[in-house]
């Protein structure tokens, strides 16, 4: 019974080890030595049967809070580092404060219960599922700073399909359909210069032809730094406004874990699906350019 070892018998106080005789009471879990409950003939854990708990409730409870405390001690060491001048000293030196890569630990040696605004590290975790030692991290410095700008590159280049990996279809089919309406000018001259196609109502020689186009070329690059610097923003908001919706239809906290993996997480078939949906618009932007007058 490894997880009484080194607790105190009730009776007599001394440590439990793996070779001890050990039973527990029926009602509340409080372990004993057993001639120590031969002796007492009863359990004497008065305080739990009055209060109803458990003892490995209770001993849950002070194992959490034994982490959190050390958790707190690691990132203090870690930032009085720094302030030493040891270890790294970018902008983001404190991200990774007290972060730990466990794949047997969901929240990365994190303290599940500390919040990240509606939802906590435990729920967020199991949310955002695969990449969590990016994603967590990022989220609480977040949390704590109020910083919303980093960079994700995929987000910057293709951000219709990132988004639709996480899910985020709102600002999936909004990034793809700007994107491809800013592309319009480049479309038109690709037609002309590589397929000798004329689009009967768009002469690109003209000075306001050019003059669009280069404006679609600046707001191009905008969105794209828009997408790029603020993707994990709007994905950390995206998880904290779906968390808190499951958590409203859940009635346990299992089945609001089960939720948030079935709900969160990235996906494949989104992808293949937004890119299935950039291959129409762009067929359908080509008949319009070629046949509407």
């Amino acid at each position: 019974m490894q997880e009484y070892q080194k607790q105190p018998c009730i009776v007599c106080g001394e440590l439990f080890n793996k070779d001890d005789d050990i039973v527990t009471c029926p009602e509340c879990g409080t372990p004993y030595h057993r001639a120590c409950w031969q002796k007492e003939g009863q359990c004497i854990n008065l305080q739990l049967h009055q209060s109803g708990e458990s003892w490995m409730v209770q001993r849950k409870r002070e194992l959490d809070a034994e982490r959190a405390a050390a958790r707190r001690a690691e990132e203090a060491e870690q930032a009085a580092a720094r302030e030493r001048g040891e270890g790294p000293q970018t902008f983001d030196a404190g991200i990774y404060d007290g972060v730990r890569l466990d794949s047997d630990d969901p929240c990365l040696g994190m303290d599940p219960e500390e919040q990240l605004g509606n939802a906590t590290i435990r729920e967020t975790a199991e949310f955002v599922g695969t990449n969590r030692f990016y994603y967590l991290p990022m989220f609480r410095l977040m949390k704590r700073t109020g910083k919303k700008l980093s960079f994700n590159f995929l987000s910057l280049l293709f951000p219709h399909i990132y988004f639709a990996n996480r899910k985020m279809w709102g600002l999936a089919l909004t990034s793809l359909i700007v994107r491809v309406l800013l592309d319009v000018p480049s479309a038109i001259k690709m037609m002309n210069d590589s397929f000798q196609i004329t689009v009967p109502w768009a002469n690109i020689e003209t000075a306001g032809f050019q003059t669009v186009s280069k404006l679609c070329t600046v707001l191009y690059v905008v969105f794209a730094l828009l997408w790029g610097l603020g993707a994990n923003y709007f994905y950390y908001r995206f998880t904290q406004r779906k968390i808190n919706g499951l958590r409203k239809t859940a009635g346990s906290k299992e089945e609001l874990y089960a939720k948030l993996k079935s709900e969160g997480g990235t996906s494949l078939t989104n992808v293949v699906l937004i890119i299935l949906q950039q291959l129409c618009f762009s067929f359908a932007l080509a008949f319009v350019l070629m046949y509407v007058r």
